[in-house]
């Protein structure tokens, strides 16, 4: 029983590898043209911001992609359904979805971000660790619903999601020191 549930809650981990990856490497990428083109409201607020490149928002995407391919690849001689991800070509989609949803859900944090008057840089509880999660498990919800419910929802799934939400914060942060001390991120939040 107690080696089910670690399977369970390393799967959950697992599985949120593309989106995770997709996250801090748009930072990397990052650079360019804003994908606001600099454009404000009515308000004068920025749509998004200088932090949210074409750039970056592409090569976050792609990173969480490749990501995803090196750990079919990794999983192919072990498990025929890649560990959670599925057959061919489901896992494509997953892992697309997944990656793009990250940056998704970042991106329209930054929109929240801007219309609760929050500067770029300035912390956003909550917001901050979690828009690009939601994004990710919202389109893989509204793209592939039975997916999500299977690995993230149905009991004994739920530690999975449990644990992945639990962790989040303590990778973001991490993470973001990590951007901060390589110089790609002007604050360590």
């Amino acid at each position: 029983m107690t080696s089910d549930i670690i399977e369970i809650v390393l799967m959950g981990i697992w599985l949120t590898i593309p989106a995770y990856v997709a996250n801090p490497s748009a930072v990397l990428f990052g650079g360019g043209t804003p994908m606001d083109f600099g454009k404000s409201l009515k308000s004068g607020e920025r749509i998004l911001g200088d932090g949210k490149t074409w750039r970056g928002f592409f090569g976050g995407t792609g990173s969480g992609i490749i990501i995803g391919l090196i750990q079919i690849a990794s999983s192919s001689p072990i498990d025929e359904d890649h560990f959670g991800f599925g057959k061919f070509p489901d896992f494509i989609v997953i892992i697309v979805i997944l990656a793009f949803g990250a940056l998704i859900g970042d991106v329209l944090g930054s929109f929240v971000k801007r219309r609760l008057g929050i500067k770029r840089g300035k912390k956003a509880p909550i917001l901050d660790q979690y828009d690009f999660l939601m994004g990710a498990w919202l389109l893989i919800l509204i793209f592939k619903t039975q997916w999500f419910l299977d690995h993230f929802i149905i009991w004994p799934a739920t530690l999975a999601l449990i644990t992945v939400i639990i962790l989040t914060p303590f990778l973001h942060r991490g993470v973001n020191v990590l951007g901060y001390k390589m110089g790609k991120k002007d604050v360590p939040w």
